[in-house]
Order: structure tokens, then C-alpha cells, then sequence
């Protein structure tokens, strides 16, 4: 519930009823801040190279240990990807890399992940998808991309989750919607798992003829086609998982989740908020580390520098949307290239 919280004010409010919770019924005294500098965090990553079947979900208490394991799938994951993905984690991408790992962990478990641009969510969900196992698939658009083709990638997406049984991530941005009928599928996907006239006859025939030994096993007759194609959706909908990436900005998010109401229904929200001042020195330092300035008390400086221009800027933003009722976004994309 506290993952759909989209303010920090609507935060601290919920830390302080837990707190309140705490003390009436169990008699704890909790401070309601801890809840912030020492978030519970549950996950089942924590111990390397272990099967899923062998995997414990446990609380993760440890942080110097969890960021380490954390850069270790981030290495492995660089090792592996045609593109490097670079992360830094501090506490805030900590919390959501385990909140994403466990929700796409759980069985028909998808994910909407909402924050303006810029805030790390896809790289956060490739790395999730990697922590899990999973393979992240994404579409990429040229420039005769349409409806049509948009098919044929979750055609590919069906067998590879249904057919050949492997777990899929299918992680999809606000940005890649180039006709609404594309959310139109991914509601219908999220509500019942079948996609109307998606296979063409004979593709039909082949993903039947695939799925049958299976169902066979599972005590489904051969000839019974609706059963085995029920059975072949069934498998999709326990192996493929949609990570949706949506930005709030303007009034498209609002009507689209009116108009699709699977996307909310149907997934764990989790909301990106802006990153707070320990996150954006953490960052800082980070990226000074290997540049020689002469000394770790200018490295230092810096640092605290560039994390006031970043939110003098922020603050600016909010002023100018006081007074002339205009938004200017300041995201963490904007603060790395500073």
C-alpha cells in the first residue's frame, strides 16, 4: 500500500500511523523516521547462483551487505548485455530493485512503475529481471512500426513464455505507445491473458501441436483443443510478466488508466519519487571517485556543490509553477549530465 503513496508528506503520515499501530497493539515504542532510514526490506536474491526452487525470502537487514550483492548481479548482468548499465545504490534504488524483484518473483505478478523520466526505472527492472533470472524483452520501435508488428513481438513473446516455457519480463514504456490499441492488448493481456486474432491459422496449429505433450501430462486430452489452449494461456500468464513504465505528466496517465483499468487492477504500483539529498551525494561522490581534483575535501565540496544546484533548481521549478502555473521538471537524468 505505502508503494502507491505518491507524496512524501502521504509517506510520513503512513510511517507515523504504523508507528501508532505499533505502540497501541504490541506495545513498541518506534520512532517514525526509522521507517525511513531503516526500511523493511524482504527479498530472496540474497545468496548468489542459487536455483529459485532453493531461494529463501527473507528480511534484509544487512545493507553494506545487500549493496554489495546488488553491484555483484550489476557486474555480472554488464557482463552478459550488449549495453552497460550503470547504477549507484543508494537507498532509494535499493528499496525499489527489491520491491520490482519481488513483485515480478510472484506468480502472474506484474508491475506499474510511475515517475517522470529520467528516475531509473527501466534500469532498475533490467536488473530485477537479471536478479530473478528472467529475460527482459523489449519492444524497439523503427520507423515503419505499427500495429501490425507490435503482433508479431508478442506473438514471439507467447511462444517463448507458453512454448518453450522460459520466464519473460516484458517491460514496456509510456514512450513506445505509438497507437492506443497497444495498451488496448496489454490490458487484455493483464485481465485474462488472451490477445483477440492473435495467431494467424497455422501459427495456431503450431503452438498446439507444441503445447500438446504438455498438456497431455497434465492430464489434458489431445483432442480437446480448447482445454489445451487454455492450458497454453494458463503457461503465458504464470511465465510472462509486464513491467509497466508510465510517466504522470500531463493528463495522458489519468486517462489511460480510466480507459485501461487492468493496469492498475491488475498490477503492483510502485511510484518514483524525486530522489532525496542523500541519494543525490551518494551519486555525487560516486562519479568524483576516480577523477584526481587533489583532494578528498574537494571531491567533497563538489559534491555538496553540484547537490544545492540540483535543488536550487528544484525549488525554483516549484516557484515558477506557483506564480505561472507551468511545471519544469527536474529529473535525476538531468543531475548526471550536470
Amino acid at each position: 500500500f505505502h508503494d502507491r503513496l505518491i507524496s512524501n508528506e502521504d509517506k510520513q503520515y503512513f510511517y507515523s500511523m504504523l508507528a501508532d499501530m505499533a505502540s497501541k497493539h504490541f506495545g513498541v515504542s518506534v520512532d517514525p523516521d526509522s521507517f525511513a532510514s531503516k526500511p523493511i526490506l524482504f527479498g530472496d536474491f540474497l545468496k548468489v547462483g542459487l536455483d529459485k526452487a532453493e531461494r529463501v525470502y527473507e528480511e534484509l537487514t544487512d545493507m553494506g551487505k545487500l549493496m554489495d550483492v546488488l553491484q555483484d548481479y550489476l557486474d555480472d548482468y554488464n557482463l552478459s548485455s550488449a549495453k552497460e548499465v550503470k547504477l549507484v545504490f543508494f537507498q532509494d534504488a535499493i528499496e525499489h530493485v527489491s520491491r520490482i524483484a519481488r513483485m515480478i518473483r510472484q506468480e502472474r505478478g506484474n508491475a506499474l512503475l510511475v515517475g517522470v523520466g529520467g528516475t531509473g526505472k527501466q534500469s532498475l527492472t533490467r536488473l530485477a529481471s537479471h536478479i530473478c533470472g528472467y529475460k527482459c524483452f523489449q519492444i524497439e520501435l523503427s520507423r515503419g512500426y505499427n500495429y501490425d508488428t507490435f503482433h508479431e513481438d508478442l506473438r514471439k513473446l507467447y511462444k517463448m513464455a507458453g512454448v518453450e516455457d522460459k520466464d519473460m519480463v516484458f517491460l514496456f514504456t509510456d514512450t513506445q505507445i505509438v497507437v492506443e490499441e497497444f495498451l488496448e492488448d496489454i490490458n487484455n493481456i493483464l485481465n485474462s491473458g488472451e490477445v483477440p486474432n492473435l495467431f494467424e491459422k497455422d501459427e495456431l496449429e503450431f503452438v498446439m501441436a507444441a503445447t500438446r505433450p504438455k498438456a497431455k501430462e497434465a492430464g489434458i486430452a489431445e483432442g480437446n483443443r480448447d482445454e489445451v489452449f487454455r492450458y497454453f494461456i494458463n503457461r503465458v500468464r504464470q511465465k510472462l510478466h509486464i513491467v509497466l513504465c508510465m510517466s504522470p505528466v500531463g493528463d495522458a496517465f489519468r486517462a489511460r488508466c480510466r480507459m485501461f483499468p487492468s493496469l492498475v487492477n491488475c498490477c503492483t504500483i510502485d511510484w518514483f519519487v524525486q530522489w532525496p539529498k542523500e541519494a543525490l551525494l551518494s551519486v555525487a561522490r560516486t562519479f568524483f571517485l576516480p577523477v584526481d581534483l587533489g583532494s578528498d575535501r574537494m571531491k567533497e565540496k563538489l559534491s555538496v556543490m553540484c547537490v544545492e544546484i540540483h535543488l536550487s533548481v528544484s525549488e525554483m521549478a516549484e516557484r515558477y509553477y506557483a506564480e505561472l502555473r507551468r511545471r519544469y521538471y527536474t529529473t535525476p537524468t538531468s543531475y548526471l549530465e550536470l
